[in-house]
């Protein structure tokens, strides 16, 4: 996993997996976290998910440096819209305070869970583990929030964003 990239761990897949019936699709991917992703089908960072086709049920934890995560989900908010995905489970830093969250995740969640405690990321073996020193948010886009509330309420705090 290059510098950027955050494994997430089993137990959030296996909740995305739940809701979603699967992961179709990982946008922002590589070989190591597919064991335990499990996607249909994967982009690296040497296939660009960036310039590919999104479909179906997308899990995206986009790479972290400054900048690289808002495109991955101006991508996916496209998708959603263009009616290629289905629903999808985003994991990034919680920055609700940033413009480019409430112009794409604050504008079109149905739902978003803050786990606690902050989520301890998977690193690559041989690699230092670093500590996780921000907090996180699931964002849910799809039209089945009370399912995501069901399963992802054992992780946090669920909030249904409610829009004036």
């Amino acid at each position: 996993m290059a510098n950027n990239e955050w494994g997430t761990p089993s137990k959030y897949l296996e909740s995305a997996r739940v809701v979603m019936d699967g992961i179709d699709l990982d946008p922002a991917s590589n070989d190591e976290a597919q064991k335990r992703v499990k996607a249909n089908k994967y982009y690296t960072e040497d296939t660009n998910g960036l310039i590919q086709d999104w479909h179906g049920n997308v899990w995206l934890n986009p790479p972290y440096g400054v900048g690289l995560a808002k495109p991955f989900v101006e991508k996916l908010i496209s998708s959603y819209q263009a009616g290629n995905v289905e629903q999808a489970i985003v994991l990034t830093n919680n920055v609700t305070d940033t413009a480019w969250f409430n112009e794409t995740l604050g504008a079109y969640a149905s739902a978003l869970c803050f786990p606690s405690p902050r989520i301890q990321f998977e690193t690559p073996p041989n690699t230092t583990r670093s500590s996780n020193s921000k907090g996180q948010v699931f964002s849910y886009i799809g039209l089945d929030p009370a399912r995501f509330l069901s399963e992802f309420a054992q992780f946090g705090l669920i909030t249904l964003p409610v829009r004036l």
